[in-house]
């Protein structure tokens, strides 16, 4: 069996939602202990959720070119989607970007308010990213819909 885009984003479309919010835990659990390697930790963690959001973002393209070709395409759906995903990519480039601040350049290390800001990033880009998750889901999965189950009779 040959894989075509739309296997290869659902092979990698949980990364940022799932890593997002691991990442989130573990700095919040960092903080709370005032571990300072458990949050350099969770940094590392968001810099590779950043990479795995790009990934993400490059298949999707290819499954939406994949459903295109199979007719299966709800445009609305898709677009709504994608003004999402965009969305949320920013959020988690930033948190990555903030991330990758923290770890490499000393006097962002000084910046005592950083994994702060960097939770408050993360736990907002963790929204974004399930609301794309949602919305993706939608696009294939009608059962999902909660007007559509409401209107289906029950077998």
């Amino acid at each position: 069996m040959q894989l075509n885009g739309a296997h290869w984003h659902l092979l990698v479309n949980h990364v940022p939602i799932i890593g997002s919010l691991m990442a989130t835990l573990v700095l919040g659990y960092g903080l709370f202990r005032r571990n300072n390697a458990i949050v350099q930790l969770s940094f590392g963690l968001f810099v590779l959720v950043s990479v795995a959001t790009a990934i993400t973002d490059q298949t999707g393209e290819a499954a939406e070119h994949y459903l295109a070709s199979i007719k299966a395409l709800d445009r609305a759906r898709l677009h709504a989607h994608e003004e999402a995903a965009d969305l949320a990519n920013i959020g988690m480039y930033l948190t990555g970007g903030l991330s990758l601040l923290a770890l490499v350049w000393q006097r962002a290390r000084d910046w005592r308010l950083l994994p702060a800001v960097v939770l408050v990033s993360a736990l907002v880009t963790f929204g974004l990213m399930a609301n794309v998750g949602r919305l993706g889901g939608l696009i294939m999965h009608r059962e999902l819909d909660s007007e559509q189950a409401v209107a289906q009779p029950a077998p």
